[in-house]
């Protein structure tokens, strides 16, 4: 009788701690993924666009072409919120693609940075002079400043459109 009990209570034993291996296994590896996430994806501050110095908004820039400067990455390397929004036409987002918030020194898929997604007309809108080599998209609400030839955002100004 006593080696039923024990072989019933051992079997109890095994099945309560089998029960909770998936559950701390699983725990566990969301914590992880949230770290990884966490760890390679750390927003920077936000900072207050109060708009281009170079030029008056709304009016092309004289000599734009001569404007346009190489790109020295740590100038630029900002994520901003600006407070002048402007009016356009409705945003329309690649079919599959969920809404996300965009920071600088990530890379921005090839569907949403091709021509149909470019702000040609930055200057209508406030944006700074895009430096040779990049351009500006919008994405929803946002502007981009993304690297044409490898698509990495160099900076992020949000709330642009309404």
């Amino acid at each position: 009788m006593k080696s039923i009990v024990t072989s019933i209570a051992s079997v109890v034993t095994i099945a309560l701690l089998s029960s909770q291996i998936p559950v701390q296994a699983q725990q566990k590896t969301r914590s992880d993924s949230r770290q990884h996430t966490e760890r390679h994806r750390v927003a920077p501050p936000v900072k207050h666009y109060d708009g281009p110095t170079t030029y008056r908004p709304g009016t092309r820039p004289r000599d734009l072409d001569r404007q346009r400067r190489d790109a020295n990455p740590q100038t630029y390397r900002y994520n901003y919120r600006t407070e002048k929004r402007y009016r356009s036409k409705p945003y329309v987002r690649p079919n599959g693609w969920y809404s996300h918030q965009w920071i600088y020194g990530d890379i921005l898929p090839t569907l949403f940075w091709t021509r149909s997604y470019w702000i040609t007309d930055f200057w209508l809108f406030g944006l700074p002079i895009p430096p040779r080599g990049y351009v500006w998209v919008r994405y929803g609400e946002d502007a981009l400043l993304v690297q044409i030839s490898s698509g990495v955002i160099l900076q992020v100004i949000y709330g642009v459109y309404y």
